[in-house]
């Protein structure tokens, strides 16, 4: 099942896209609506969901993780089911898993891989002391940040442990390059599994490649558990010494040959920081004699070379100590007789016994050695230590806490869970719910709204904000809350702040004052209780003079009371002033012609008229005659009424 975007979770949710993908889950980046920030979330695949041990095994992951709060693990925050989706939802974080960063950057360098490595180790050693283990430790699980934090992600196939957590046969789990050779025969998985899950790790940081490849997953198993592990220098000759005998000695086949916990792995990592040329990492001496098979003719040898020893040391004996009692008996052989006759009584007495207490013994002999783990969750301790004693275990509690759903005072965890098969006389650990925890509403007045939300987050609560005009209170402050502090609330429960918004200010509807007299304006304008602003004289054609052209806030326009509004008012028409100018009308005269009448016709927007005739002689050309106007205006000089020439001029160009 793909989700699509702007699907949404149990009511806060929302998914954004797909980031990732697993064997047994999708990953989406969504946003959590209630607290305003980015999250991830793991959803289980459709296919999966019919299946109870995968439902299960997904539940556990989310209560695994949970537990767990160190800044080298993902956090998870909520879980859930929807329908048929089920879900977690966890930290979201920008940056790369380290498979892409050693895609990225090829071999690293030994510093580079101890400071990866530690973090790794750092998260691994919280996990192991919270009793789980990862059992899926590989370069796609880990993600580095942009800061370049280091942080260990899906717990989707950790577990719970205690010292009688076994996996079951076939059913081994976890990627199978770096998974471990007891996870690849399907036998007893703990702590220094995931140290060789971690060494394998460490490898492909230092030769960007896997020790162990094949065809087929059941051939990289079988490697894991039968071949050696190449050396790395052999790929990366600049590999520090130090670092090469920590990968060596934490992928020991033989879990007792490794690192036999993750802060024995810390304290070499450090000091390979320090010293990295030094060879200091050692290997158990445990010692593992060979079988020696022994043939028949060997046998029938030692077993000649027996009796032929005992004999001769009996000849011996008769030559140097020969005594007899006064009948003649040889004493030794007397004190023989005495001998038997002991041995013989001895083994009437062993008989005797052993038929006394044999019915008993058979019994006890008999009895189951295993049971299986019952269900103990959500009873009293009292029923649940009552149900373990008829199974022959025994009931421990470790602790207590919070649970929603568990009564107070009820069983609202075990270890081992149901169903695990344990020795007779083991402990089931318990802990006990104390039933829905409540958190104290904190005091956010006269606090700004902002960190007052952060309070109220903080406090594992939710912040609604709601905005209040208060005259006596400035802008963004709060003045009330409810409940009140002090009160005792339910995970995420509604705590609402009432935050100032000022003084009220009212609304008002700008009108229309164009075309209006200045002062009829402004009694409009401050008659809707506005303020009349500045008043920008303008000439104008259009508009009467006195009268307002235009206003900065537009008709009609909602405003706050008392806003500004500026206005532009006409002066009328600009007078202009004509002005003369000289014009020279060349000889316009045909050849053959001598004198006739010259007539000059200025023609502007406004009107055409002639402004000179008169009859000239052709002697008295070029002729220079003087012309008002405004503006511009076009010229037409005609002679004996046709048309010779014709021009423009710019009055307004003459100073």
């Amino acid at each position: 099942m793909i989700l699509q975007s702007g699907t949404i979770l149990g009511n806060r949710y929302e998914i954004i896209e797909k980031i990732g993908a697993g064997g047994m889950s999708i990953v989406y980046k969504a946003r959590c609506n209630k607290l305003q920030r980015y999250v991830a979330i793991k959803i289980l695949r459709e296919e999966f969901i019919t299946d109870e041990e995968f439902v299960k095994r997904f539940r556990i992951e989310a209560q695994a993780a949970a537990s767990l709060s160190h800044p080298n693990i993902v956090n998870v925050y909520d879980v859930g089911n929807e329908k048929d989706i089920y879900y977690i939802v966890m930290e979201y974080i920008q940056g790369k898993t380290l498979k892409q960063w050693i895609q990225e950057k090829g071999i690293l360098s030994s510093k580079e891989i101890l400071n990866i490595a530690i973090p790794i180790a750092n998260a691994l050693n919280h996990a192991h002391k919270h009793h789980i283990i990862h059992r899926d430790i590989k370069p796609q699980n880990i993600l580095v940040t942009d800061e370049g934090m280091v942080k260990v992600t899906d717990f989707g196939i950790a577990r719970a442990t205690t010292n009688s957590t076994v996996t079951a046969m076939g059913n081994a789990i976890g990627s199978v390059h770096y998974f471990s050779p007891e996870q690849a025969r399907g036998g007893y998985v703990d702590e220094k599994s995931d140290i060789y899950s971690l060494g394998i790790t460490m490898y492909e940081m230092a030769t960007n490649t896997l020790p162990f490849q094949a065809d087929s997953p059941v051939s990289v198993a079988l490697q894991h558990i039968n071949e050696d592990l190449p050396k790395p220098s052999t790929i990366n000759e600049n590999l520090a010494k130090s670092l090469e005998g920590i990968i060596i000695k934490a992928t020991q086949k033989r879990p007792e040959l490794r690192y036999q916990t993750v802060e024995e792995l810390l304290k070499d990592m450090k000091k390979a920081l320090l010293n990295p040329d030094e060879n200091f990492v050692l290997l158990p001496d445990i010692e593992n004699s060979p079988t020696v098979q022994i043939s028949e003719e060997e046998m029938m040898k030692i077993k000649s070379h027996s009796h032929t020893s005992k004999q001769a040391k009996s000849t011996y004996r008769l030559k140097e100590d020969e005594k007899y009692d006064e009948e003649g008996e040889w004493i030794e052989k007397k004190k023989e007789r005495w001998v038997v006759a002991g041995a013989i009584f001895t083994s009437m007495i062993i008989i005797a016994i052993i038929s006394f207490f044999g019915w008993n013994s058979l019994k006890e002999y008999t009895k189951p050695k295993h049971a299986e783990v019952p269900n103990l969750m959500n009873k009293t301790y009292e029923e649940a230590q009552k149900i373990a004693e008829e199974r022959g275990l025994l009931l421990e509690k470790v602790g207590e806490q919070y649970n929603d759903t568990i009564a107070l005072g009820h069983i609202v965890s075990q270890q081992p869970e149901k169903d695990v098969i344990i020795g007779i006389g083991s402990t089931i650990e318990v802990e006990i719910s104390k039933g829905e925890q409540l958190f104290e509403v904190p005091n956010v007045l006269d606090l700004e709204y902002t960190e007052g939300e952060q309070k109220v987050e903080h406090a594992n609560l939710v912040p609604e904000v709601e905005s209040v005009y208060n005259e006596s209170v400035p802008l963004g402050i709060i003045f009330d809350q409810q409940p009140a502090s002090g009160t005792k609330l339910k995970r995420e429960e509604k705590v609402i702040l009432f935050a100032s918004l000022g003084k009220e200010e009212k609304i008002v509807i700008v009108p229309d004052v164009r075309n209006e007299s200045e002062a009829e304006a402004k009694k409009k304008l401050e008659g809707n209780k506005l303020t009349v602003g500045t008043v920008t004289p303008i000439e104008s054609a259009e508009v009467e003079k006195g009268h307002i052209i235009s206003q900065t806030v537009s008709p009609g326009q909602e405003v706050k009371e008392g806003y500004v509004v500026d206005l532009v008012v006409s002066t009328g028409k600009k007078e202009e002033k004509p002005k003369t100018v000289s014009i020279t009308i060349p000889n316009i005269f045909p050849n053959d012609q001598e004198e006739g009448t010259i007539i000059v016709i200025m023609e502007n927007q406004d009107l055409r008229m002639k402004i000179y005739e008169s009859k000239h002689k052709k002697e008295e050309m070029p002729l220079t005659i003087p012309i008002q106007g405004i503006g511009r205006a076009k010229i037409e000089i005609l002679l004996d009424g046709t048309l010779k020439s014709e021009g423009e001029i710019h009055f307004d160009e003459v100073s």
